[in-house]
């Protein structure tokens, strides 16, 4: 293998590195978003009102606890699915940056 492919490969790994980084923070942080709305939902729950308050912007909106509960549920079901569409591409750059890793171990040899 030549000295530009090998320069290439590895321009290529380290993007593949800054890419998976930058999907474990998403990850994250959706994951922290659905805790979040998960205490929510549990908050709602042991609430003796039929009403609780939205923040909607800077102001706080009068809602049915009803209303609120499914809101939430839906959120965390598209976080949900964000989660799991992150994991695949977590997935596919994981094998891509093994085999440039392999790929760049042989030609050290």
């Amino acid at each position: 293998m030549n000295d530009k492919a090998d320069k290439e490969d590895i321009i290529q790994f380290q993007q593949t590195q800054q890419q998976l980084q930058m999907l474990l923070m998403q990850k994250q942080n959706m994951q922290i978003q659905s805790s979040e709305i998960v205490a929510s939902l549990n908050e709602l729950e042991t609430m003796k009102d039929s009403h609780a308050f939205e923040v909607v912007g800077n102001i706080l909106v009068k809602k049915s606890k009803e209303e609120l509960n499914k809101r939430l549920k839906e959120k965390d079901e598209l976080i949900n699915l964000r989660v799991s569409s992150i994991d695949k591409q977590i997935e596919k750059l994981t094998d891509k940056a093994k085999k440039l890793q392999e790929k760049l171990s042989k030609s050290i040899k």
